[in-house]
């Protein structure tokens, strides 16, 4: 496929092995659908990848709940 007008810049970015652009890509991918989820299903995602105790170089961080709007 040659027509870069037609690929996305995570593509482009993957093609080339731009890493820092493609992971740049990926988290704002990742950003916007979480900004689209309900408040309770963020919560509970945010529940599910915190990190846990049996992993000794990791520290589990106090995740404080956000009010209506997004505010803690």
């Amino acid at each position: 496929m040659n027509d870069n007008g037609s690929k996305s810049l995570l593509a482009m970015a993957i093609e080339r092995e731009d890493w820092e652009t493609a992971a740049l890509c990926l988290a704002l991918g990742v950003l916007k659908a979480a900004e689209d989820l309900p408040r309770e299903t963020l919560d509970a995602l945010l529940d599910e990848l915190e990190f846990v105790d049996e992993h000794p170089y990791r520290i589990r961080r106090q995740r404080r709940r956000r009010g209506p709007h997004g505010h803690v």
